[in-house]
């Protein structure tokens, strides 16, 4: 369950600890029937009436319910004692800005592990109490409660009898599972022999080009309701096209190709992207071996650069900037791809905080996107000429390796502000992210990453505010995007606010946060 805390909220004053109890009593009350009632525990409500806790906004907005508007014994809720004004906030190294607080968006899903801790807390039980109803230690529970470990379907059936959760918890654990979504295949679906087309069926290259179609719209679901929702067919595309290519090995004549070089790239981002970080790896691989025997030069780049960016999200700054360089190094590669190489390198050695090489490549990248080479554009791919021209009569053609081009994105400075997060220069990055943010005008999915990003800066700045707004926008895509890729981003975040816990937008926004970071997809 998911406590949202209005702006009414925020400015209704704390009462005295035994105001809070007189209204319990008043109403009729148990400690425990108003831990039932509320979701919080009995030992937490108890410390806030003793005073041994300062109760927050969302505690305050449950005990003021408890009794009617305009009761005569609210006038004591409303003149807080001198004791209880809160110690003023030292101010922020900028000019604050002045957000209206928001309502907490709908996520649209509630997880597992949150909801179990919200049953335990609202039965009074300890983690070690409720792990002995159900035989699991202490830190297993907790860690199914963090959402760091998984619970099975028996063990989801024991701690809904031991909370009484009449077949809820149950339900949640299914439809969890069913959202987490399949397992992607590994590249060893290649072996299990294919069935090939029957005869008579349309030619290999009519069979690329309506493959070619197939994957451009397995690209724009994957972004509009993220990566899950394509696992299954890309696993099936590669093996059709593998089956239509056969035995054979790689052939520069072949329309299939290409086009299944696409799908394998695609099937190893999309791994990657729901948590499989060695089947990911293993696909990009695939793609390196192919490419070099295609002698596909782009292809061959773009694979050393999805391995570039599969080492930095896992720390290694070292390997990544060496693969960066590797990919640049490829002979032929287009200007696109060259562009990707830049920004793969910057951003390997700002993780490494060398800020020489980082500034090199930052200087190679913004070069490469002031001049383009004559003639050459970002719409054209190897797969356009590869499928031949029955493929450019019935569609668009296709996005080129990487993300489609973003003006508006490469004309701005944000790029750098991203980087300089991990370079530890979070004023200038928070800087370049408030002028450039505000040029985003077409929301596209990929923007969420950058306002994850410009949260943390602004939050390692003292702009605890913009900070959590920023984050509160960001929130719904996030939740539905899917992206394992972001968690440690969301962590980093969680990290930051916690040491800012008291600050009200920082307590209003981190019970969300926190629920969205524990997804197992992400």
């Amino acid at each position: 369950m998911l406590i949202f805390v209005n702006r009414s909220d925020l400015e209704r004053p704390a009462p005295p600890s035994g105001g809070l109890r007189a209204r319990r009593e008043a109403a009729g009350l148990s400690l425990q029937g108003l831990a039932v009632r509320s979701g919080y525990s009995r030992s937490y409500l108890s410390r806030v009436e003793n005073g041994r806790r300062a109760p927050t906004p969302a505690v305050v907005r449950i005990y003021t319910e408890l009794t009617p508007a305009g009761a005569a014994d609210r006038t004591p809720m409303q003149a807080p004692t001198p004791a209880s004004k809160p110690a003023p906030t030292p101010p922020p190294r900028r000019a604050p800005r002045h957000i209206p607080a928001a309502a907490g968006p709908d996520l649209g899903v509630t997880w597992f592990g949150s909801e179990v801790r919200r049953l335990r807390m609202a039965a009074g039980k300890s983690l070690d109490a409720l792990g002995s109803e159900v035989f699991l230690s202490r830190p297993y529970l907790g860690k199914i409660e963090q959402g760091d470990a998984r619970a099975n379907y028996q063990l989801a059936l024991s701690l809904d009898a031991a909370l009484d959760a009449r077949g809820s918890l149950t339900r949640l654990f299914l439809e969890e599972c069913a959202r987490v979504g399949p397992v992607a295949p590994d590249t060893d679906i290649l072996s299990r022999g294919p069935e090939r087309a029957a005869e008579g069926t349309a030619d290999p290259a009519e069979r690329a080009a309506a493959a070619a179609v197939r994957l451009q719209a397995l690209r724009i679901r994957s972004h509009q309701a993220g990566p899950h929702s394509i696992v299954g067919e890309l696993g099936d595309g590669v093996v059709e096209l593998h089956g239509l290519v056969g035995r054979a090995g790689p052939g520069a004549a072949d329309p299939v190709w290409p086009v299944m070089l696409r799908y394998a790239e695609l099937l190893g981002w999309t791994a990657q992207e729901t948590g499989h970080d060695a089947v990911a790896l293993r696909w990009t691989r695939a793609v390196a071996d192919w490419a070099r025997a295609l002698g596909d030069a782009d292809a061959l780049g773009y694979a050393l650069v999805r391995h570039s960016q599969w080492a930095r999200r896992r720390g290694d700054a070292v390997t990544a900037a060496e693969l960066a360089r590797q990919a640049g190094a490829v002979p032929g590669i287009s200007w696109r791809i060259a562009q990707f190489v830049a920004q793969r390198e910057a951003q390997a050695c700002a993780l490494a905080r060398d800020e020489a090489g980082f500034r090199r490549a930052l200087d190679r990248y913004h070069a490469l996107l002031a001049a383009p080479p004559h003639g050459e554009t970002s719409g054209e791919s190897a797969v356009e000429s590869a499928v031949g021209s029955s493929a450019k009569s019935t569609r668009e053609p296709l996005t080129p390796w990487g993300p489609a081009p973003d003006p508006v994105f490469e004309r701005s400075h944000l790029f750098e502000a991203t980087c300089l997060v991990d370079l530890a220069d979070f004023r200038t990055a928070a800087s370049l992210f408030d002028r450039g943010m505000t040029r985003l005008l077409t929301p596209r999915t990929g923007y969420s990453r950058l306002a994850v990003r410009q949260a943390i800066a602004c939050a390692h700045v003292g702009e605890l505010d913009q900070a959590c707004h920023v984050m509160r926008e960001a929130l719904p895509t996030v939740s539905c995007q899917g992206s394992a890729s972001l968690r440690g981003d969301l962590k980093a975040l969680i990290r930051v606010l916690n040491r800012h816990r008291r600050a009200p937008a920082v307590r209003a926004l981190l019970p969300d946060l926190t629920s969205v970071a524990r997804a197992r997809n992400l």
